[in-house]
C-alpha cells in the first residue's frame, strides 16, 4: 500500500517519496530546489518546486461478515477510502531563455484500500491532474489520468511485498507500467529496506522513535517544465525533465502529529525531452535540496496495522 503511494508521488511529483502519505492522512507542504546545471556552453538550467497535498479519509469500515454466518467461512474485513487534493508550482529557469514560465499542477484523486483474511489486501486508485501555465489553463487545458490496482502480501508484518499494474495517460500519451516492490526490516536491527520497480531503492536507519535517516536512489521520470498547445489538437509542445536522484534525508517527528524532513543529494542522468519526440537535451548533474513538513490526522486504520511490524 505504502509502495503504491510512493510510486504515486513518483509519477506526479519531483519531490522525494513520502511513504506514509496514505496511512497518515493530513496536510503536506514541500519544496525542492535544484542548483543551476549546464545544458550548453552558454546556458544553465535550474528548477524550484513547491507543492501542497491534502489527503482526507472519507470512509472506514471494520467488522466481520455476518451474512450466512459460518465459522469456517467467517471473514474479518477492513476498508478505507481516501480523497487526495494536490496543488504545485514548478519554476524552471534557463539562463539565456525567458520563454520558460511557471508550471501549475492541480490534481484530485481517490484511493481505496480493502483487506480481509480470505482475500488479502487490495489497493485501487484513480487520479486526474494537469500541468499548465497561465496561458494553457484557458487556451489548451489538457487533463491527464492515472489509475492502478495492486495486491499486497505479508506473512509476519515485517516483510511486505506487492504486485500489480497501472496506466498513465499524460499529454494524450498512453503509458502502462508495472507495480512490483517490497519493504522489509533487516533482521532484528534498526535498518529497513525498500525496493520498487521501475526504480526506487531506500535504506532507512532508525536512531529512535522520533528520528530516522534515509539513503535513497530513485528515478524521477515525469516533470513538466514547459507547456504549449495540446495533444488533443496535434500542436502539443510539452518539455519533460527526467532525472535520477540520490540523496540522504533526515526525518524527525515533532510531537504526535507533525513531521519534518530535510534532504540533500545529487541529481544525475538528467535529460530534457519533448513528448512529441522533437527534442532531447542532456543536462549536467547538479546538487539539490528538499524540505517537507507534514501534519497528519492520525486516523488511519491501515497505518496502525503497518506499524505493527516495527
Amino acid at each position: 500500500m505504502f509502495f503504491i503511494a510512493m510510486l504515486h508521488r513518483e509519477l506526479l511529483l519531483s519531490q522525494s517519496f513520502n511513504t506514509g502519505i496514505l496511512f497518515n492522512p493530513g496536510l503536506t507542504l514541500s519544496s525542492d530546489y535544484m542548483l543551476p546545471s549546464s545544458v550548453s556552453d552558454t546556458s544553465d538550467f535550474e528548477l524550484t518546486k513547491y507543492n501542497i497535498k491534502f489527503t482526507q479519509p472519507l470512509k472506514t469500515k471494520i467488522g466481520i461478515d455476518l451474512k450466512n454466518f459460518n465459522f469456517k467461512k467467517m471473514d474479518a474485513k477492513a476498508s478505507q477510502i481516501f480523497l487526495h487534493y494536490n496543488f504545485g508550482v514548478a519554476q524552471p529557469r534557463v539562463s539565456d531563455n525567458n520563454n520558460y514560465e511557471n508550471i501549475y499542477r492541480v490534481g484530485i484523486g481517490i484511493t481505496a484500500l480493502a483487506a480481509s483474511i480470505r482475500k488479502g489486501i487490495w489497493l485501487y486508485s484513480a487520479n486526474v491532474f494537469a500541468d499548465e501555465n497561465h496561458e494553457t489553463f484557458t487556451k489548451s487545458f489538457t487533463p491527464n489520468f492515472r489509475t492502478y490496482v495492486a495486491n499486497i502480501k505479508t506473512k509476519n508484518l515485517k516483510t511486505f511485498y506487492f504486485y500489480g499494474a497501472g496506466l498513465l495517460v499524460n499529454q494524450v500519451k498512453i503509458i502502462p507500467f508495472p507495480l512490483l516492490g517490497l519493504k522489509t526490516r533487516l533482521g532484528k536491527s534498526d535498518f529497513r529496506a525498500e525496493l520498487i520497480v521501475p526504480l526506487h531503492a531506500k535504506l532507512n536507519y532508525r536512531f529512535n522513535k522520533k528520528v530516522n535517516m534515509d539513503a535513497v536512489v530513485h528515478f524521477n521520470g515525469i516533470n513538466t517544465i514547459y507547456r504549449q498547445g495540446s495533444g488533443y489538437s496535434d500542436n502539443d509542445i510539452t518539455f519533460n525533465l527526467r532525472q535520477l536522484k540520490t540523496y540522504l534525508a533526515l526525518n524527525t517527528k515533532l510531537g504526535s502529529h507533525y513531521k519534518l524532513k530535510v534532504e540533500g543529494g545529487y541529481s544525475v542522468l538528467q535529460r530534457i525531452t519533448s513528448w512529441e519526440g522533437s527534442l532531447s537535451q542532456d543536462v549536467d548533474p547538479a546538487p539539490y535540496l528538499g524540505l517537507t513538513f507534514s501534519y497528519n490526522f492520525g486516523k488511519s486504520v491501515f497505518g496502525n496495522f503497518m506499524s505493527q511490524g516495527d
